[in-house]
């Protein structure tokens, strides 16, 4: 690699040196305390610095950095709003006699224009002048409109319009140079074989997969599976595959793949009776699926009509409960009953799939769980009635999780819970760097500020954290720290925790990491991930709705993929296995994939642009 031009690097050596560099301040914070046994330590910073070197982290500090330059113009108008209307009420209220409480110096009216400003706490800022003095009731409408209405939605519409600028142009850049690195690697490996830049044999294209199953970002391939890969890439049977169809393992790399055993072990075990007439019935009536006539009888469709009888028992024993009249004895019967049903409707999906096909699904990941959890529930409410009595209301409240199994089969349900999984696989690291964020805020605050903050304290006398009994959001701890910042983030500013460690601590200016909390966690990195959601809903209701117009399933890869995937799914049905997958990373990629490999293929880079020739000799 060091003769190639530019050169290249597999790592990176900033990162190394701040690594080690990590590494030397932890040990000499470990010397410190052992010498000296200071009370504030160093040791958060560096573990601090290790998660920061998380590839999510470098690669979203880069965007980070990226959409800050777009906040900054709304930022400033922001803080000089807040400067100016401080300075006009410091000017209104300096000769007043009452009502003036907050605005008795710039100081103060700074820092109440702020909390004003940034919180939900205005009506405590403004009330008591708003009380005394009503004209200045205009003053705080203008201010409100201007930094709630305008500057604070404008914070976030900018950072979601520079995030989606970026991260567009970022998967435009990601697609070009995998589709380019694939083009690469087709014409060494071509050329390297005597293909002459043509084509690629498929004993060849086998070495190639093993290689990339080597990669630590790629999952395994079996010899099998490379077979089957095999006949869905080489679209006309030739032997041998052009650069066109090579492209197209740029497709697979986006998806992940599975297989799973579809059928019992039954068949394996009772051959005789799996191949009886009456099993085979059996076999249709739990295997059917929802599109047949709504004469014919299935498994789902009892199941869903006796749902329908449990959510009318459901309602009857909430309104028991809430009128406080005893239940009558059928009542916990039947409890017990359904759940036994459930728990039947089980193990009759078992007899007919393996537990790995039953467990690829998310909805049947759902039913187990709750069949499990209710029936645990409902047979400890049976035998220990007396130990938890106290608990009883809310394992009632369970009952509730199946009203849910009813709504699973509607569109839109099955949409927001399609969304919802898929969000949470693509924010991942969206969730590490907020992570990191709070994680260091809660190392230093426990550092700086644990102690401070008890019942008796008499720094706090006369303050809202006292009289509101906050005391279990402290500092004494990383998990309680956890609770204060966490507060932050969903009220955007808390001001009663800036003004007791104000109060209580030591530390001059201590209460500063509350505003550079709001600045750095709620303004940017919080106000980021809302984007980032924004986005994805965005990307995978687009998807949704162009599925729904071609009357395709949500999820099919066959046009992502550009493959013949029914030739790769029948392979594997011949095999008694199902063939399963799912888009990894953001939904749009896919997309992005078949832009840059169209872009390459009509640019003149290939070498036989017009053809799908070449094929075998």
């Amino acid at each position: 690699f060091d003769s190639l031009v530019p050169r290249q690097e597999y790592f990176n050596k900033n990162q190394i040196r701040f690594g080690l560099a990590m590494l030397v301040l932890e040990a000499f914070d470990v010397v410190m305390f052992a010498l000296l046994r200071p009370r504030f330590r160093l040791a958060f910073i560096a573990r601090s610095g290790y998660l920061c070197l998380l590839p999510a982290v470098t690669t979203l500090a880069r965007c980070v950095l990226a959409c800050l330059w777009e906040m900054i113009s709304v930022a400033v108008f922001l803080v000089g709003t807040v400067v100016f209307f401080a300075w006009i009420a410091v000017t209104i209220f300096k000769d007043l006699d009452h009502g003036t409480k907050g605005f008795e110096s710039f100081k103060d009216s700074l820092n109440s224009m702020f909390i004003a400003g940034v919180s939900d706490e205005f009506v405590a800022v403004f009330l008591k002048s708003y009380t005394a003095y009503r004209f200045v009731g205009i003053l705080w409408l203008i201010f409100l409109v201007i930094a709630h209405v305008l500057l604070l939605s404008l914070v976030l519409d900018t950072l979601c319009a520079a995030y989606m600028t970026y991260s567009e142009h970022r998967a435009e850049a990601t697609a070009e140079q995998r589709i380019l690195g694939m083009w690469k690697a087709f014409k060494t490996l071509s050329n390297a074989t005597g293909g002459h830049e043509k084509e690629v044999t498929q004993s060849n294209f086998m070495f190639f997969l093993q290689e990339i199953s080597q990669s630590p970002r790629s999952q395994g391939i079996s010899t099998e599976e490379a077979e089957i890969m095999w006949q869905a890439i080489d679209k006309d049977q030739s032997g041998s595959i052009d650069h066109e169809e090579f492209l197209g393992v740029v497709g697979l790399i986006q998806y992940d793949f599975w297989t799973t055993r579809k059928d019992s072990y039954i068949k394996d075990w009772f051959p005789e009776l799996w191949d009886t007439p009456w099993y085979r019935k059996y076999r249709t009536f739990v295997d059917s699926g929802d599109d047949l006539d709504l004469s014919v009888l299935t498994l789902d469709r009892v199941v869903n009509l006796i749902l329908l009888v449990n959510l009318v028992l459901v309602v009857v024993e909430s309104y028991y409960d809430l009128s406080k009249w005893p239940e009558p004895k059928w009542m916990d019967s039947m409890e017990l009953i359904f759940s036994f049903i459930y728990l039947g409707e089980f193990f009759i999906k078992i007899s007919v799939f393996s537990f790995a096909e039953y467990w690829s699904s998310i909805s049947n990941q759902f039913d187990f769980f709750t069949t499990w959890l209710l029936l645990s529930t409902s047979i400890a409410e049976r035998l220990f009635s007396s130990g938890i009595s106290t608990y009883a209301n809310m394992l009632r409240l369970l009952r509730l999780v199946r009203v849910v199994k009813n709504l699973k089969n509607l569109e839109s349900v099955q949409f927001m819970m399609d969304t919802v999984s898929k969000l949470v696989v693509a924010s991942q690291d969206m969730i590490i760097l907020l992570g990191v964020v709070v994680f260091f805020f809660c190392a230093f605050s426990v550092q700086a500020f644990g102690g401070d903050l008890y019942e008796n304290n008499e720094r706090l006398e006369g303050t809202e954290y006292l009289e509101k009994h906050m005391f279990v959001l402290n500092f004494n701890d990383i998990p309680c720290a956890f609770g204060v910042w966490f507060v932050m983030l969903l009220c955007e500013y808390e001001p009663n925790f800036p003004e007791v460690v104000a109060r209580s601590s030591s530390i001059p200016f201590g209460w500063m990491i509350f505003p550079v909390f709001y600045v750095l966690g709620v303004s940017i990195v919080f106000e980021l991930v809302k984007a980032f959601t924004i986005e994805v809903f965005m990307s995978l209701k687009h998807r949704w709705d162009q599925l729904k117009r071609e009357a395709k399933s949500h999820g099919d890869a066959a046009e992502d993929l550009g493959l013949d995937m029914q030739t790769f799914t029948q392979a594997f049905q011949e095999k008694g296995e199902v063939l399963h997958y799912r888009v990894s990373g953001h939904p749009s990629q896919a997309a992005m994939m078949r832009e840059a490999k169209h872009r390459l293929l009509s640019g003149g880079h290939s070498p036989n642009p017009h053809g799908h020739g070449g094929h075998g000799k």
